[in-house]
């Protein structure tokens, strides 16, 4: 009995070394900056539609595309669309349209001394930034999924950049973006962003959410030819433009709620090459405030990760449980045969702590390993009760029935 107590507490080890450990270490070296900047300009700077889809976020939309404007590439277009917004998002992107207008050498004037000579765009009319206004939502599509075609119909960009609203982009982070792209020959480029947090228990979630985000992608395994290794991220997808369109567009996944994640599937399953990278500071994205929030910030995601199964609902939420508390459980509980737990406590706290700072957060936040896991796990079920008690989800004012979302859900 002790030996078979003592084999569990280091396959307990074994799967945090394994699942946890070997992607977190990969991921230190992958920062866009240092993948990025090591390398040789393209000969061509090719042409970019950067499609920023929003819905009633006028409190952050503006900040977002102004740091867009900003952005030091070459040649780029920003596609806004206001999605069916109650509130002044619309106007607020009409506004910056206008103020826009006047050349690709006005804007970014701030970073116009980073490009050479040759690569100053020459003044002209065009205006920089296009605004779309969406009245009416057609039947079998989502919101975002449907704002993203739309958008991605209207651009002209050999590169289409999608992007949220309430993003901050620094100005460097499209050029080492494309030069990453072009020199590895990548479809599709994903980056995953510093997420900002308030107060303690905000950060502590945020880091769990990078925990869990880095164990269930094996982010090490997205750059092979491996079909099950993909991702996508809402903050941030390069893609391009010949990749999307020999998929589909957005069409296959115009009713599934993770379109980011979907994306990343659905262009690696088309047989594009795909990577990621961490952002750093050269992205920034405040994802909800307050803990509460992100718990139920979660509400229309979470049961979608679970396929709207209620049985892979109990098996996620069962393992996460089982792999995050197990070890101190068993360090506590398991007499002379807890060694093994003990070193997969010690080895998941410091794993957790070294996610907190790789997204821009404090490694001191490792004690907080347990309740962060947990309330992730009540995220997860609060999810799945919500939608089967409403029998669908509710996202943004529209309502998608169940059996519609099961229906669509990209397999």
């Amino acid at each position: 009995m002790q030996t078979t107590i003592e084999v569990m507490g280091w396959l307990l080890f074994a799967i945090w070394a394994g699942i946890s450990g070997v992607p977190t270490v990969w991921m230190i070296g992958r920062s866009l900056k240092r993948q990025s900047d090591r390398l040789t300009d393209p000969a061509l700077w090719p042409r970019v539609s950067v499609v920023v889809p929003a819905r009633d976020e006028g409190h952050k939309v503006e900040a977002g595309l102004k740091s867009l404007l900003a952005s030091d590439y070459p040649d780029f277009e920003i596609i806004a669309i206001d999605d069916r917004s109650r509130d002044e998002t619309g106007e607020i992107m009409d506004r910056l349209a206008r103020e826009g207008v006047g050349s690709l050498f006005q804007a970014a004037t701030h970073n116009i001394q980073n490009l050479s000579q040759d690569e100053r765009p020459e003044k002209d009319s065009r205006p920089r930034l296009r605004v779309i206004h969406i009245s009416e939502l057609p039947g079998g599509w989502l919101g975002k999924n449907h704002a993203l075609q739309v958008g991605t119909q209207q651009s002209k960009g050999e590169w289409l950049l999608f992007s949220d609203g309430d993003v901050i982009h620094e100005p460097q982070t499209l050029r080492r973006a494309v030069r990453f792209a072009v020199a590895h020959k990548v479809d599709h480029l994903p980056l995953f962003p510093d997420i900002e947090a308030g107060a303690m228990l905000e950060a502590a979630f945020v880091a769990c959410f990078g925990l869990i985000f880095a164990a269930g992608t094996q982010p090490y395994l997205i750059p092979t030819r491996w079909p099950r290794a993909y991702c996508g991220v809402g903050a941030y997808n390069l893609v391009r433009r010949s990749a999307l369109e020999r998929a589909g567009g957005f069409v296959p996944i115009k009713l599934d709620i993770l379109d980011d994640v979907k994306l990343g599937k659905m262009l690696k399953r088309s047989g594009s090459r795909c990577s990621i990278l961490r952002a750093g500071d050269g992205l920034s994205i405040r994802w909800q405030s307050g803990a509460w929030a992100c718990v139920t910030g979660l509400e229309k995601n979470a049961f979608a990760s679970a396929n709207y199964s209620v049985a892979q609902l109990l098996w996620i939420c069962g393992m996460i449980s089982l792999v995050i508390c197990g070890p101190v459980v068993g360090a506590v509980l398991a007499g002379e045969a807890r060694t093994g737990f003990v070193a997969a406590a010690l080895l998941s706290h410091f794993l957790y702590g070294l996610i907190a700072w790789l997204f821009g957060h404090s490694f001191w936040l490792f004690p907080m390993l347990m309740p962060s896991g947990l309330a992730f796990v009540f995220a997860f079920l609060r999810s799945g009760w919500i939608t089967l008690r409403q029998g669908g989800v509710r996202w943004r004012d529209t309502f998608y029935p169940l059996e519609v979302l099961r229906g669509g859900v990209f397999r």
